[in-house]
């Protein structure tokens, strides 16, 4: 029996089957996945800060939340339709199409000038989300599940999960005018059109770099794990006490060190209802891994391409409060699987 989910299809019984996996499993596959992800992201990047590499570097070890995610969701189970020829022209293009965002993205952020200047050592940092993006197409069912979730076509998650970050800007914009009170300005670039055109490039990079990179693991691979024995709610502090740890050397590493204030403002006070609207996007959406990567990447780009109101982001709990309300999250057995992205269906023993 199928489950129609977007453009893929996934086993019902496969789904089922991991419902019912016993906890001592689930714990077993929730401490190997933080292994895994802090033990190459954490590799790569102490060794690069250690040998005084240019900051492009760092890119790399971004990527160990899905590549722990990929490695735990092998399933050993060849395709025999598989074929190395899509793969591969989808990772080579990938490729190019990386190596020129991370260009564009390191010569622009600290230029007004926005020159189309391509350096030919990005292509290394390039690698692995290209390789990642393009196991859409792996030979091994459990990968390729896995990443259908995050490349498929674009849905009302995918396209609310890229416009509710700037909405609550906006608003916490528009309240700022009505009460007469000054707004964080992001540096400029010149024209409208440079200042679009670094917008974009910013959010791909967010995308490509930054949430394509986490989102496998921690949304994909983490919370489903953990919410098979808890309550949404409590799966999402679950995720982001690891999740804002993760970031521990490049926090403490930045050219700006975070200092402790800034640490608890960004790690802990917003971090917070900021995973729980991702757990909310993933689960409303059929958990699309697409829609909480756009969220992502979202938060990561508008406040540095938007005008905003910094106290405005106490809108981030109302809307955290609303969600938590409007889908019961504090209840166990909630599953987000459903026929409909939308739907959440309660799990019956």
């Amino acid at each position: 029996m199928l489950l129609r989910y977007g453009e893929s299809f996934v086993s019902v019984e496969v789904e089922m089957e991991q419902q019912i996996e016993p906890e001592h499993q689930i714990t077993r596959s929730v401490w190997m996945y933080l292994v895994l992800a802090y033990g190459f992201a954490w590799t790569a990047w102490i060794v690069s800060i250690k040998l005084h590499a240019s900051e492009e570097f760092l890119n790399i070890g971004t990527a160990g939340p899905a590549l722990a995610a990929m490695v735990l969701s092998y399933r050993r189970h060849s395709d025999h339709s598989y074929r190395l020829l899509p793969r591969s022209l989808t990772f080579l293009a990938l490729l190019a199409s990386c190596w020129i965002v991370l260009s564009l993205y390191y010569a622009w952020r600290v230029s007004s000038h926005l020159s189309f200047r391509l350096d030919p050592w990005l292509i290394i940092p390039s690698i692995l989300p290209a390789w990642i993006i393009s196991g859409v197409f792996s030979g091994d069912s459990g990968v390729r599940s896995l990443l259908r979730r995050l490349v498929h076509r674009p849905d009302r998650w995918s396209l609310i999960g890229f416009l509710l970050f700037p909405a609550i800007l906006l608003l916490g914009t528009l309240v700022a005018k009505l009460l007469h009170q000054p707004l964080v300005k992001p540096i400029g670039h010149g024209s409208i059109t440079s200042a679009i055109a670094f917008g974009v490039i910013f959010f791909l990079y967010n995308l490509l770099f930054v949430a394509a990179l986490e989102e496998p693991g921690w949304r994909g691979l983490l919370l489903d794990r953990l919410q098979k024995k808890r309550s949404p709610l409590v799966a999402s502090v679950l995720v982001w006490l690891p999740w804002a740890l993760w970031h521990a050397p490049l926090d403490y590493y930045r050219p700006a060190r975070f200092s402790l204030a800034t640490y608890l403002e960004i790690r802990v006070i917003f971090l917070i209802p900021l995973v729980i609207i991702l757990t909310w996007l993933y689960n409303r959406s059929a958990r699309s891994i697409q829609a909480s990567a756009m969220f992502h990447a979202s938060m990561n780009t508008f406040p540095f391409v938007l005008p905003y109101f910094m106290a405005g982001f106490v809108l981030l709990f109302v809307v955290a409060g609303y969600v938590i309300v409007a889908d019961r999250m504090w209840r166990v057995g909630l599953s987000p699987i459903g026929q409909n992205r939308g739907d959440i269906t309660t799990i019956r023993g």
